[in-house]
């Protein structure tokens, strides 16, 4: 079997990097051939290995593009994209070979996924996010900070001035979507692959009837070690990018209401930053650090706060807080709910709003409750870990139904 892995990025600067780029290396450990197309280097270390091929597109992120107006045409559609994928795809053998898609949107364009369709090989696409359907990706409406509830690229959708950056910036999203729409269009019956329960039933109505849908959850590899000790921890932690749809904002001001002291791991925009120092003075951000220096502070933490207002997929820190022993608490409208059981081993909320997040980090004032959630978490994670192991079986028997329907 030979597996060609689309990726824009060929270094790790995210979870769909990493999922990519780990898939990448334990198909090769399993025997499996491996092509990987990237674009963006560096190209990781994780990629050296003798069934691994890099093919390297020299492109690059399409906002460092030259000037507004080639960028925009890139994104749209990358012409030179194509043709590097077409060439690759040709020369792979034809009964053996899968072409999997991880991100695109960065670099390739939706020229990958047309390129993919045009090879004649069956094509896997993992929902990372929603740039399947959605011209923004997220499915939320940035100008309201709220999740969308508009049909994709309905009338609504298209006037709607929902994008981070402008109107005109979403307008271009729009063409780069009608193009996306139009190369899923063209595949015969993709196999769209779901991190999760919850982000498969919430995406599948909105891609094609001709698609075939699996669960395989992302992996995470963890060192076993005893569980943190949360109930002589003070404060919550927030790990990952600081932005609106994050929920970073709301957990300022809850956590503050709450009295929680409260450590944000990770960085954002300027803007925002300023907004979370407003609305909790106490609030500290300590910027990106190496996953070891992200470890220590898991295992420092009360409890860890997922609080997004999209319909995240993921994400991949409540498993990697569960797995230390720390409580995590989320919103029932992400893919990691479905690993928590509320009042069990963390607290699920109904919605993500100031005064239920201000109750649930108050409601961890109780030493005895935070650690019992805390030793429940623990319990779960390693009872059946996500392993890379687990995640390469998962994605071959997949693979294999995928070439079979194909044959």
């Amino acid at each position: 079997m030979r597996v060609v892995i689309v990726s824009d990025f060929g270094s790790v600067n995210g979870g769909a990097a990493k999922v990519a780029i780990e898939s990448a290396r334990g198909l090769a450990e399993a025997g499996v051939e491996v092509v990987y197309a990237c674009a963006i280097g560096p190209v990781s270390d994780r990629l050296d290995h003798p069934r691994i091929e890099v093919a390297r597109f020299e492109g690059e992120e399409i906002w460092q593009v030259g000037n507004r107006i080639a960028a925009a045409r890139q994104g749209v559609w990358n012409a030179e994209a194509h043709e590097f994928l077409r060439v690759l795809l040709a020369r792979q053998p034809r009964h053996a070979t899968l072409v999997h898609l991880h991100q695109w949107t960065k670099a390739f364009s939706p020229a990958a996924i047309a390129a993919a369709g045009a090879s004649g090989l069956p094509v896997a696409i993992t929902m990372h996010d929603y740039f399947s359907f959605c011209p923004t990706g997220g499915y939320f409406d940035f100008r309201a900070g709220a999740a969308c509830s508009r049909a994709p690229m309905s009338a609504g959708c298209v006037t709607a001035n929902c994008d981070r950056a402008s109107y005109v910036h979403k307008l271009v999203r729009v063409a780069r979507q009608w193009r996306s729409d139009e190369a899923i269009r063209s595949l015969k019956a993709p196999l769209f692959i779901h991190v999760s329960d919850f982000a498969r039933g919430f995406a599948e109505p909105f891609l094609p009837k001709s698609a075939r849908h699996v669960l395989v959850e992302n992996m995470m590899e963890t060192e076993r070690r005893e569980p943190a000790d949360v109930a002589g921890n003070s404060h919550a932690v927030f790990v990952g990018r600081l932005t609106r749809e994050k929920g970073v904002l709301v957990l300022a001001q809850a956590a503050r209401e709450a009295g929680r002291a409260l450590r944000f791991v990770g960085d954002g925009d300027d803007e925002i930053k300023a907004e979370v120092c407003r609305l909790n003075p106490d609030a500290q951000i300590t910027g990106w650090l190496a996953s070891e220096e992200v470890l220590a502070e898991l295992r420092a933490a009360r409890c860890l706060v997922a609080p997004s207002l999209w319909y995240e997929t993921g994400p991949l820190t409540v498993g990697e807080a569960m797995a230390q022993g720390v409580p995590p608490i989320v919103p029932r409208t992400i893919g990691a709910a479905g690993r928590v059981r509320d009042g069990i081993d963390g607290m699920v909320l109904p919605a993500v709003e100031p005064e239920a997040l201000c109750e649930a980090l108050t409601a961890l004032h109780d030493d005895a409750f935070a650690a019992r959630l805390g030793s429940a978490a623990y319990q779960a994670y390693w009872t059946e870990p996500p392993t890379l192991r687990r995640h390469v079986e998962a994605l071959l028997n997949s693979y294999g139904s995928a070439l079979a329907a194909a044959a």
